[in-house]
């Protein structure tokens, strides 16, 4: 598995690797704990935008960035009502075909359009890796028929496709577990990742889907980061749990050869590294672009850095911290400050133990 990543196959690489979350797909019936997607905000590539999309990524490779995976999304691609148009469209497809691989997300609560889609998909992505990632409600984890119906759709649906070699990631919101009649169920990751590892090749990723609220408060953002932070903390302590684990905010080298955006409406938004990729539409996320030009791109992330470092000192922990750098890498003091915070936002004890492995005990608090 560990080859499928390109921080892992090509850490030594002397180039970027260049991830883009189209925001594209409109629809979906269903009404998930924690997604925040405005089901029916997006808007398809133009043909004006797709040649302009295509001149970006041409001033990306001349830039030294290699593209590896488009993400296309937001919705369940299996129940979205444009999905069908957009892998028909040529433009959209010749985009697509200009990255390594292909990225979906479902659900597999409803596959009847399974066969439709299947057909296209094959038709219209050979040769490109794909990837059929898996949402799964944690409220549901010890729901047996729940999960033998995910199960069995996802077979389903992969012999439809009739390919062999599509890999998948679970994928959990993040929201207020307390909520549910499993609280302390869902503080124990390794339970969690017996129940349903068996879905997908590697472990669960938290989406914190909230980020999507352009209401989203300084206080109930807080709130979900400390959730998954104290979950991995007191979860990935022995190198047994580190060695298993894939969480994007563990190996310090994940962010080094890297770079990731979301394109919605013609816009290019900055994604910071919250454990998955952080999806946000707020106006101090957006990247700007006066042409079709990597180096505005870089400035603005060059911008970005220099800002965090400089505002290191007004956080609680950051300054003499051994991650600094790492996170500033990653956002995520850009994040502090984007929601008002000076507290750490990250798992520093799950990081000590993924990045010490054979040399535990890791630090405590």
């Amino acid at each position: 598995m560990d080859a499928y990543l390109a921080s892992r196959e090509l850490r030594d690489a002397d180039h970027f690797f260049l991830n883009i979350n189209f925001e594209v797909l409109n629809g979906c019936r269903f009404q998930c704990r924690g997604c925040h997607v405005q089901k029916g905000a997006q808007t398809p590539l133009g043909p004006g935008e797709a040649a302009s999309f295509l001149r970006l990524m041409r001033s990306f490779r001349e830039s030294l960035y290699l593209p590896f995976i488009a993400f296309v999304g937001p919705t369940d691609f299996l129940v979205a009502e444009n999905t069908e148009a957009l892998f028909r469209d040529d433009a959209f497809v010749e985009i697509l075909r200009t990255f390594r691989r292909v990225s979906l997300q479902t659900t597999y609560l409803d596959v009847r359009k399974a066969d439709a889609i299947a057909s296209l998909l094959a038709e219209r992505l050979h040769g490109i890796e794909l990837e059929i990632n898996l949402v799964v409600d944690p409220a549901r984890i010890m729901d047996d028929a729940y999960l033998a119906a995910l199960e069995a759709n996802k077979r389903d649906f992969l012999a439809r496709l009739g390919r062999d070699d599509v890999r998948s990631f679970g994928i959990m919101n993040v929201y207020d577990y307390d909520q549910t009649k499993i609280p302390h169920l869902l503080r124990d990751y390794d339970f969690m990742h017996r129940r349903v590892g068996h879905l997908f090749e590697t472990t669960i990723d938290y989406n914190f889907s909230a980020g999507r609220d352009p209401d989203l408060t300084n206080e109930d953002f807080l709130k979900l980061s400390d959730r998954i932070k104290n979950l991995f903390n007191q979860s990935i302590l022995s190198d047994e749990k580190a060695q298993y684990l894939r969480f994007s905010f563990g190996k310090l080298t994940d962010s080094l050869v890297e770079r990731q955006y979301n394109y919605r409406g013609g816009k290019l938004y900055y994604s910071p590294l919250l454990y998955e990729r952080f999806v946000s539409f707020r106006p101090e996320f957006e990247v700007p672009l006066a042409g079709e030009d990597a180096r505005e791109i870089e400035a603005f992330e060059a911008r970005v850095q220099l800002e965090q470092y400089a505002r290191a000192t007004e956080k609680d922990e950051c300054e003499s911290c051994p991650f600094l750098a790492s996170c500033v890498d990653r956002g995520i003091l850009f994040l502090m400050d984007s929601f008002g915070t000076r507290r750490c936002l990250v798992a520093k004890n799950a990081l000590f133990a993924v990045n010490s492995m054979g040399s535990l005990p890791v630090p405590q608090p």
